[in-house]
């Protein structure tokens, strides 16, 4: 038997084992399918990736350019309340505060020297909240000391302006800008800042004079109980040095109309609300002499006066005015829009303060709070 008997012989054997030929076919087809899938996916989840490696790309230069660049101001941090104060002069026998308070994030105090001497008037100190000074311009100056610690002093501290066009005498004049100056960081990130004196030993001299001490709430002649509208307090300031009168003024306004520091230390009389407090002795300067004739309406036992629009010392045809006479005190009370703070509103306003005196500081208190 030759060898393809053989095999032809094999293969009868096991042709029952054979698998189905369309089974072969099926199975086939089945795996090339397969086959397709798998490149299919491939291809699929290659174009993916180049998708979102496209889309992330923007993503990341975005990211990058939308970093802004870093404060030099350094990092905001919590210091006081916009009613508080830190700022005050050491007992000394050179100088005493004319005029102090605050202003946004900015704390001032106008000092003058006891006495007359001849090189020295005094000078004005603004403290900082943290991370709302830049002191790049300061820190290009003369390194000095002060009270032990490093500080600054420059001859320029703001820019010099050009000239801007004035009705006074003369056509033009600069804009106010802050010359001489001497400053330095404090501890709790606060920066600051003497200038206005006379010259640089005067500036120095009253730099070691400055003293930062824990929040304390200012005092006035009257503490408000309620304020329309729960306005925070945006600008206090006062004078209480009963030799040369004694005075406040409080600012209470909406964080979102601003209220930072300005170029001069002066209340916004744009303020949604503003008070102020004067002696009685002498406030007809502030109230006009016929305030008195005016209809009188008593609250809480005091005097009241309230004016609309153009009449009185204090025009404003969208506004209002409250006059009150509490024992010393005259209070001027300024509303920005009458609307929104009508005069029921001032009347529980005036039920809810407390007054002290306007003869001297004795029984001030603080102006907001208990």
């Amino acid at each position: 038997m030759t060898s393809l008997d053989e095999l032809r012989r094999t293969l009868e054997q096991r042709a029952d084992l054979a698998p189905d030929a369309t089974g072969l076919v099926e199975q086939a087809r089945a795996g090339a399918e397969r086959i397709r899938r798998r490149n299919r996916i491939r291809a699929v989840t290659a174009v993916a990736v180049v998708v979102v490696l496209a889309l992330a790309a923007p993503v990341v230069v975005r990211s990058y350019a939308a970093d802004p660049p870093p404060n030099p101001a350094g990092p905001l941090t919590h210091y006081r309340e916009p009613y508080q104060l830190t700022l005050e002069l050491a007992s000394s026998k050179v100088y005493f505060t004319l005029t102090h308070g605050t202003q946004g994030r900015t704390q001032i105090l106008v000092a003058r020297p006891k006495g007359t001497p001849k090189d020295d008037s005094g000078g004005t100190i603004a403290v900082h909240d943290p991370g709302t000074f830049d002191p790049t311009r300061l820190r290009q100056g003369e390194p000095v000391t002060v009270q032990g610690h490093p500080a600054f002093y420059v001859k320029n501290l703001e820019a010099p302006a050009s000239a801007v066009a004035s009705d006074g005498p003369g056509g033009s004049q600069a804009p106010y800008r802050i010359g001489t100056a001497v400053g330095w960081q404090d501890r709790s990130g606060a920066w600051v800042v003497v200038y206005e004196a006379a010259n640089r030993a005067a500036t120095l001299r009253l730099a070691e004079n400055v003293r930062l001490t824990a929040p304390r709430t200012a005092r006035a002649p009257v503490r408000f109980g309620w304020v329309p509208r729960d306005l925070p307090v945006t600008y206090f300031e006062s004078r209480d040095i009963a030799e040369y009168g004694v005075s406040a003024n409080v600012a209470f306004g909406d964080p979102a109309r601003g209220g930072e520091q300005s170029d001069l230390f002066f209340p916004s009389w744009d303020a949604p609300l503003t008070v102020q407090v004067l002696p009685m002795n002498g406030i007809m300067t502030a109230w006009g002499e016929d305030y008195a004739q005016r209809q009188v309406r008593t609250i809480a036992g005091h005097k009241t006066w309230y004016l609309e629009g153009e009449v009185g010392n204090f025009p404003d045809p969208d506004g209002s005015q409250m006059l009150i006479q509490a024992g010393s005190c005259g209070i001027t009370v300024l509303v920005d829009d009458r609307e929104s703070i009508p005069y029921p509103a001032l009347q529980r306003m005036v039920e809810n303060m407390t007054f002290g005196g306007c003869d001297d500081i004795s029984d001030w208190m603080p102006v907001v709070g208990s």
